[in-house]
């Protein structure tokens, strides 16, 4: 390569990343107008990016620390500050907004409790994406393979929607899943799950034998064709059942561990 020449690899995964972004800040601007399956499918489309970015940079040999500084901006406001402020603009919807107009009492409390609770997994989301970038450089055990230190930044962000998901799968009709409280209380769960160290499932080193693989292949398939004809029941179904996989894998978790000690304790 001359002097002369432009290396424009570095420019497609970051040029991805800058999508991703895009897709999260353009989320928050469909709330404002009310368009919430439109914002839910941006935070899902910023989540699929956020996930293919790191593998185009490793395919094309362009891994930087750069790229994932951006990457780490790109995720605190597509799943730390998009999904607390889309929850926000749903529970106040036009009726609520009225009310809270000329209600001085309600008025307080919404600027003041539940908007504490968006700030609350703003700064959750940034606690969780900087321990991440600082733990790169160090070793982990071997059971923390599998696993990630509290819940990662996408799947927090889905966490924090689940209550909107479920209300947009079961046909608008549960105006519990709108209260303010309740979707308050999704949100400081989902925030003190991505800032906690409670280990959680990862799939980035997971191994399928071969002779699964055309099995999860043809699961895989089937949830991409269920999830084209039924998102929102797709969506709900995937919630709930990352909901139930996080206790499990605590406890799978523990026993790692145990094994590890006592094989390391064996060995001395």
């Amino acid at each position: 390569m001359t002097d002369k020449e432009i290396n424009i690899k570095p420019i497609f995964p970051n040029a991805v990343t800058m999508a991703a972004l895009c897709f999260g800040v353009s989320s928050m601007n469909m709330a404002f107008w009310g368009q919430w399956e439109t914002a839910i499918i941006f935070i899902v489309l910023s989540a699929l990016l956020d996930f293919f970015d790191g593998k185009v940079a490793r395919m094309l040999g362009v891994s930087s620390k750069f790229g994932a500084e951006l990457d780490s901006l790109s995720d605190f406001v597509s799943f730390g500050v998009a999904p607390a402020v889309i929850m926000y603009q749903w529970t106040m919807n036009e009726t609520a907004r009225i009310s809270v107009l000329t209600n001085a009492a309600e008025k307080a409390e919404a600027i003041g409790v539940h908007w504490a609770v968006v700030l609350f997994l703003a700064m959750c989301c940034a606690t969780r994406l900087a321990r991440f970038n600082t733990m790169l450089e160090t070793k982990q055990p071997p059971y923390w393979t599998h696993f990630f230190m509290g819940v990662p930044a996408p799947a927090g962000g889905g966490l924090a929607l689940f209550p909107l998901i479920l209300w947009i799968a079961t046909g608008k009709s549960i105006d519990f899943l709108r209260s303010p409280w309740f979707v308050s209380c999704f949100l400081i769960f989902s925030g003190a799950m991505m800032a906690s160290r409670i280990p959680t499932p990862g799939m980035k080193h997971l191994h399928i034998p071969a002779r699964w693989r055309s099995a999860v292949l043809i699961l895989l398939f089937i949830v991409m064709a269920v999830f084209f004809v039924k998102p929102w029941s797709m969506l709900s179904t995937l919630g709930a059942l990352y909901l139930i996989i996080l206790p499990i894998g605590v406890v799978y978790f523990a026993r790692e561990r145990l094994k590890y000690r006592q094989h390391q304790g064996g060995t001395k």
